[in-house]
């Protein structure tokens, strides 16, 4: 009981919903995040600190996100070869890694 009253109310999200609609994007990498109606008047912290917060959230769902397509990726790479199937085989070898590409494009900004 104690517990809950030191858990506070997000101060962003990532994906815009009815609570959180005020777009916004970070300064350094442009990642779009989104705030209360009142956050301009409620908040009261660092915007640096929130954003820099808010690209490590988000490089790290990049990231996991990344890491679960290329192992996609690869095991079905390993059952084409595995089954010596050279159309399944083709078919892995061009599986899109989207979250991989977008990670590697913001390394290289």
């Amino acid at each position: 009981m104690m517990s809950s009253m030191f858990i506070s109310d997000p101060i962003y999200s990532l994906t815009p919903s009815q609570k959180f609609s005020v777009a916004r994007k970070t300064n350094q990498l442009k990642i779009p995040y989104y705030v209360k109606e009142n956050f301009h008047s409620e908040y009261q912290g660092s915007v640096g600190r929130l954003e820099a917060s808010v690209e490590e959230e988000y490089l790290n769902n990049l990231k996991h996100s990344c890491y679960r397509e290329r192992n996609y990726k690869e095991t079905m790479l390993m059952k084409a070869r595995n089954f010596g199937d050279r159309d399944l085989y083709y078919k892995a070898q061009h599986i899109n890694t989207p979250s991989c590409d977008k990670l590697h494009s913001l390394h290289n900004n």
